[in-house]
């Protein structure tokens, strides 16, 4: 529990991101009657977004924590 404390932005951009790649897949692409592909393109962006945003935020709560050890 811990750790869930420390990371706990970190996990919840991973949770959304998670759930963006859920809803692509969910939703599914198709070819209309006028030969347009036809998906939720929208989730893809979100989803790399949010791993950004996940990793930025580990790493800064990462340093930060070890500069805390250091300056014990």
């Amino acid at each position: 529990m811990k750790i869930l404390k420390k990371y706990w932005l970190s996990v919840l951009f991973l949770t959304f991101s998670l759930i963006c790649l859920i809803c692509f897949n969910l939703t599914g692409s198709y070819v209309n009657q006028d030969g347009f592909l036809i998906e939720a393109f929208g989730f893809i962006p979100l989803f790399w977004l949010f791993i950004f945003c996940a990793l930025l935020s580990f790493l800064v709560s990462f340093f930060i924590s070890m500069k805390n050890r250091i300056h014990r």
